[in-house]
C-alpha cells in the first residue's frame, strides 16, 4: 500500500470532522505523513536542509510513552521521534494506524487494549506490523502501597475517579465502608496502621516484580539501573507513573536492543518532568523514613495548564472529606476493591484496624501535613 494511499484516507477520515474531535493519535498521524511524504519534497524544492537526518522512530503508549519518546530523541537529536499516545479513543482505525507506522525504521509500544484505535489493540498491530517491538509499562509499589484503584463494573475499563483522579486510598476506602467518621479514618494514617498492613516491607515484593516481569516478558534487565534508582531517593510519582530520569533509563535499554548506539548526555540539563503534571500520590512518612527520604500527606491534583494555573494541592483530612463526598454519589456495592473487600471480610484484620483507628483517634494522632 502506498504512503499515497495511506495519507489519503487520513484526510479522508478527518476532514469532515472538527480538530477539536480529534485525539493526539488521530492528529500524530497527519502529522506524519506531513512530515513523511510532503515537508521533504518541499524541502527538495526550496533547497531547506532537513535537520532530523536519523532514523524515524514511533512510540506508541500510555501516560508513560511521551517520556520515553523525549528521552530517545535527546539519545539521537537527528532521529524522528514521533509520539502516539493511547489513552482517548482516536478515530482512526487499525489499519491507516499500521500504515502509518509503516513508514518509521523503528516501533515501540506498550500493550494497549482494543478501542483505542478503531478495530484492534497492540495484539493486532504486532500481527499486522511484525517489526512492533513491546516495550515494559515501570510500575513499582513500595513507596504507595496504599495506592488503590476502584472498578466501575458497569463500565469496561472504567474506573471510579476520586478528588485526585483514579488513585484511591485502600486505608479511607476501608474507613468509608465501616462507617468511620472523616476524623476517625484520618487517625488510621499512622504507622502502627502501616506496619500491621505491612506497607513498611514492600520494597522486596515490588522490586522482585518489576524485575521479573520486565526479564521475562521483555528479555530487558533493569536490575542495575533499580539499584541506581534507590540511590536517587523516591523514583515515582505513584505506582504507575516513574520520574523521567527512570524512562530514560529505559530508553537507554530499548535503543540497546535495536543496536542504535544512544549519546552520551548529561539528562538532568534537558529534563522534563512530564508525569508530574497529572496527580501525584504522596509518600507517608514512616514508609518514607523506611527509605531514608522525606515524606508528607499532601495529594497533588491533576494540572496539565501550567501556562494558565499553577494548580492545587488537598491536606489529608480535605483529601479524605473529599473522598468521602464522592464514595456517598455511589452505591456501596459498586465501591469495590479486592484489598479493602478482603480485609473487610476478615474479622481480625478488620478488628484490628477499628482497635488502631479508636486508639490513635484518642491519643490525637490526626495527621495532616
Amino acid at each position: 500500500m502506498s504512503p499515497g494511499g495511506a495519507a489519503d484516507d487520513a484526510r479522508a477520515a478527518a476532514y469532515p470532522v472538527k480538530d477539536r474531535m480529534l485525539t493526539q493519535v488521530d492528529k500524530q498521524i497527519l502529522k506524519s505523513w506531513r512530515q513523511y511524504a510532503i515537508e521533504p519534497r518541499i524541502a527538495k524544492f526550496t533547497g531547506r536542509v532537513m535537520r532530523n537526518t536519523g532514523p524515524r522512530i514511533a512510540v506508541v503508549g500510555n501516560c508513560q510513552s511521551f517520556g520515553v519518546a523525549y528521552a530517545m530523541k535527546v539519545l539521537d537529536p537527528s532521529a524522528t521521534v514521533d509520539h502516539f499516545s493511547m489513552i482517548a479513543r482516536a478515530r482512526s482505525s487499525i489499519g491507516l494506524f499500521v500504515k502509518t507506522l509503516e513508514t518509521y525504521d523503528y516501533v515501540f509500544s506498550h500493550d494497549f487494549l482494543d478501542g483505542h484505535v478503531r478495530g484492534g489493540g497492540s495484539e493486532e498491530l504486532c500481527k499486522r506490523l511484525p517489526k512492533t517491538m513491546i516495550f515494559p509499562a515501570v510500575t513499582f509499589a513500595a513507596f504507595h502501597p496504599d495506592l488503590v484503584y476502584i472498578h466501575d463494573l458497569s463500565r469496561t475499563h472504567g474506573f471510579v475517579c476520586g478528588p485526585i483522579g483514579p488513585y484511591h486510598s485502600a486505608i479511607c476506602l476501608f474507613a468509608y465502608r465501616k462507617g468511620l467518621s472523616v476524623e476517625m479514618a484520618n487517625a488510621l494514617f499512622n504507622e502502627n496502621v502501616y506496619d500491621a498492613l505491612g506497607y513498611l516491607d514492600m520494597w522486596n515484593d515490588a522490586s522482585r516484580e518489576l524485575l521479573d516481569t520486565t526479564r521475562d516478558r521483555f528479555d530487558i534487565d533493569l536490575s542495575n539501573e533499580l539499584m541506581n534508582w534507590s540511590r536517587r531517593g523516591v523514583f515515582m510519582y505513584s505506582t504507575v507513573h516513574p520520574m523521567s530520569f527512570v524512562l530514560f533509563d529505559l530508553s537507554k535499554k530499548l535503543f540497546e536492543k535495536i543496536e542504535l548506539k544512544p549519546r552520551t548526555v548529561n539528562f538532568n540539563h534537558y529534563d522534563i518532568h512530564d508525569l508530574a503534571r497529572s496527580e501525584i500520590f504522596p509518600i507517608y512518612p514512616p514508609i518514607a523514613k523506611r527509605y531514608g527520604g522525606q515524606g508528607g500527606y499532601m495529594f497533588k491534583l491533576q494540572n496539565h495548564h501550567l501556562a494558565i494555573t499553577v494548580g492545587d494541592f488537598l491536606t489529608l483530612p480535605q483529601y479524605i472529606a473529599s473522598c468521602y463526598k464522592i464514595y456517598g454519589k455511589y452505591d456501596p456495592a459498586k465501591l469495590s476493591n479486592p484489598r479493602v473487600d478482603a480485609w473487610l471480610a476478615d474479622e481480625a484484620t478488620s478488628g484490628l484496624l477499628m482497635r488502631l483507628a479508636r486508639e490513635n483517634f484518642a491519643a490525637g494522632l490526626t495527621p495532616t501535613l
